[in-house]
């Protein structure tokens, strides 16, 4: 390991016969990122030398920790162990003991005296870490951690107390021959409490004879506050068992004023701020797999464990995903772990970007992964990020001069319907995983199996939606609109995949699934064109002719091209922007960001109008804010409309607010004459339904454009019931 890191490196003996122990320990230390020396030694007469030694020019540097094997032979584990106790100079020596998994209560009960802590062979880093965490005087050593962690002295500290201890503190911290810390200086217990949540300081310095203070009820209320930050107590009083009771509190020690020098003070100080960055490190090694940076599988579950029940309350769905790579032990063998590692990270890379910022992605073994989507629809979602993530992932990796290939395979599980508990959860996730490893690689599989048919289908259908623009298999149905005379002004564009296999289908069976994709973005653009060009052909046939309704979907409005695809579409048909109106929803108008996007169509003379009005926030300030020309009045209004009086209220207030406004009103859902007649008699400037004409072919929609032309009032087509 290399010598890179701050101070040296921690000094460890291994005493061990077996050479295989020897090099997983070494791996162990590795993946723990500690700077550090291993020494091994096979002999116990040797490890007793090594400790007796004296002589300090010839003799090698002592241990800072030993890891000592129960089932030495020269001499026995057990006997060792204690001839090294039997030295007073050992007696707070780290010595931790190895035996075989299974028997650590057995060697509890013989060596309980002697050791500081057991871990159960094989060795690995999670039992390494938490023996280190429990050894609690260990960290009086100096721990030097890799990764660039800052020396203590150099970071700043606070110091709670008045301005002339502050000098003096200075002055004993920061000989003139050495770096000196820096000091934060506030007068007062309430200035510290304020500034402790917005500077970030590596330690706390608290003179308890500064003017708010309160004693121990001081320390409590700032060793609560400062949180993981060490806390470092000053005082006047020699009272030995008030000091245990600062430390009681969360002080890390207590320091007597006057007693001691200011080396003293340094040294207290920067053990407890490297014992804090080594705690730091540690914790963070125990919850993290090192070589990708990633959350491990204890810490997924965890934070699965404390998502499940807020979700469960509120009805919604957890899905957790496992990702697998595949491929990369063909590349580690073929050109090594270094260009294994950079593709895993490249992977890796390539997940973080495609998964929510709010959801924690987790290396949870070797090359596996998992993450949690918690939605209401969390199986559409979860779906929809599987086939991004297999997508990302299948794409080639360029590695210095190396163009590489890996796989995936991704199992999926979902709570409540698998499981409620967190680990089980995620364990069916990874027999998912199997099970589409089974099928081939770059394949997803649900846990349950209803759930799993639930999935293909709906992937099938996304990539048959996929193709559905290259075979020319999606159409346009058009819905007249017509105003008070009958005479037709508009009509609503409405889309339909001719599927090979399923039939006709209408909007409602897939574009829910385009809306989660790009999908929407390339359909989107395929109905303005298309909407566009059936609208100009019109012309031919009406002096007048209708404008074309064309709905806009949220992710349209948000990708930020709407207004060049729309401007494309209308030069290429040839369609006046006049004949042209975009119906949006009204959560979609909430957003300031879209202002500029509709007030820019409207300069192209293209009408906005509002979808499904009265079903979403319905504010008054968005109808002045934004430029607005039509409201369509939801169906669900107009139904009741003709009998219930609280609707027509409803409707007769949509529609005067409108006018007042310079807003022109279609009412939707006209099913019946007397609906008509309702609504004419209200005010209503146009009207969409069945009774007025069901949603039919460009064809058909031309051939009632031409019996418009013929006659001088048109005879309504809605009553055929095709």
């Amino acid at each position: 390991m290399g010598q890179d890191g701050a101070g040296r490196p921690l000094e460890i003996l291994l005493v061990a016969d077996d050479r295989g122990d020897a090099r997983q320990i070494a791996q162990v230390l590795k993946q723990a990122r500690l700077l550090n020396r291993l020494t091994v030694m096979a002999d116990g007469e040797q490890v007793l030398a090594l400790l007796q030694c004296t002589d300090d020019g010839a003799r090698r540097p002592l241990p800072d920790l030993i890891l000592l094997d129960r089932y030495l032979r020269h001499p026995d584990g057990g006997l060792l162990l204690r001839q090294i106790r039997s030295d007073p100079r050992n007696s707070r020596l780290p010595i931790v003991v190895l035996v075989a998994a299974g028997a650590i209560d057995e060697a509890r009960s013989a060596c309980d005296p002697y050791a500081s802590d057991y871990i159960g062979k094989p060795l690995d880093l999670d039992q390494f870490l938490g023996a280190m965490q429990r050894i609690g005087h260990f960290w009086l050593s100096v721990v030097p951690v890799l990764n660039g962690l800052a020396r203590a002295s150099q970071q700043p500290v606070l110091f709670v107390g008045d301005e002339s201890t502050a000098v003096q503190l200075v002055a004993e911290l920061s000989p003139a021959d050495k770096p000196g810390y820096v000091l934060d200086t506030v007068p007062t217990l309430a200035a510290a409490l304020e500034v402790l949540p917005r500077q970030h300081h590596a330690a706390v310095l608290f003179d308890l004879d500064q003017s708010d203070s309160s004693g121990l009820t001081a320390v409590s209320t700032l060793a609560h506050s400062s949180g993981q930050m060490p806390l470092l107590v000053i005082g006047s009083s020699d009272d030995e068992n008030f000091a245990l009771a600062t430390v009681q509190l969360g002080a890390l020690d207590y320091v007597i004023k006057g007693r001691g020098d200011g080396a003293c003070l340094a040294r207290t100080l920067r053990y407890a701020m490297e014992r804090r960055l080594v705690q730091e490190h540690l914790e963070f090694a125990a919850s993290h797999d090192m070589a990708t940076g990633l959350p491990n599988w204890r810490r997924f579950v965890e934070a699965l464990r404390q998502l499940l029940p807020s979700v469960h309350r509120r009805g919604g769905e957890v899905a957790v995903l496992v990702v697998v790579l595949t491929g990369l032990g063909a590349v580690n063998q073929a050109l090594g772990h270094e260009i294994g590692d950079l593709a895993l990270e490249a992977a890796v890379g390539r997940m973080q970007r495609l998964v929510p910022e709010d959801t924690v992605l987790a290396c949870t073994g070797n090359a596996a992964f998992a993450l949690a989507c918690a939605e209401i629809d969390a199986i559409g979602h979860a779906s929809l990020l599987a086939e991004q993530l297999l997508d990302a992932l299948r794409q080639p990796y360029r590695i210095d001069d190396h163009e590489l290939y890996l796989g995936a395979r991704i199992g999926m599980s979902l709570s409540p319907n698998d499981a409620a508990d967190a680990a089980a959860l995620l364990k069916c996730a990874e027999t998912a995983v199997y099970q589409a490893g089974q099928r081939s690689i770059g394949s997803v599989d649900f846990y349950s199996p209803e759930l799993n048919r639930h999935l293909q289908e709906r992937l099938s259908l996304e990539r048959e939606l996929r193709h559905a623009l290259l075979r020319n298999e999606l159409d346009l149905d058009f819905q007249p609109i017509v105003d008070s005379g009958d005479r037709i002004v508009s009509a609503e564009a409405l889309l339909r995949w001719n599927h090979p296999r399923r039939g006709r289908l209408a909007p409602d069976r897939f574009l829910a699934l385009a809306e989660q994709s790009d999908l929407i973005l390339l359909l989107g653009r395929w109905v303005l064109a298309r909407a566009m060009q059936v609208a100009q052909s019109w012309s031919m046939l009406l002096p007048d002719p209708p404008s074309i309704a064309i709905n806009v979907s949220a992710r349209q409005l948000e990708n930020g091209h709407l207004l060049a695809d729309v401007e494309q579409a209308v030069a290429q048909s040839g369609l006046s922007p006049q004949r042209l109106e975009l119906e949006l929803t009204e959560s979609v108008m909430q957003r300031a960001e879209s202002r500029a996007t509709l007030a820019a169509l409207r300069e192209l003379g293209i009408s906005i109008a509002i979808d499904d009005f009265g079903t979403g926030f319905s504010s008054l300030s968005y109808l002045k804010a934004f430029p607005v020309d039509l409201l369509k009045i939801d169906r669900s209004f107009v139904t009741d409309a003709t009998t219930d009086p609280r609707d027509a209220v409803i409707v007769r207030a949509i529609i005067a607010m409108a006018h007042i406004l310079g807003i022109d009103v279609v009412a939707e859902g006209v099913e019946t004459e007397h609906h008509r007649h309702v609504l004419c008699r209200l005010g209503c400037n146009r009207l969409q339904g069945f009774h007025i004409g069901r949603p039919e072919s460009a064809e058909r929609f031309a051939t009632r454009l031409r019996q418009q032309a013929g006659s001088e009032r048109p005879v309504l087509l809605g009553t055929d019931r095709r």
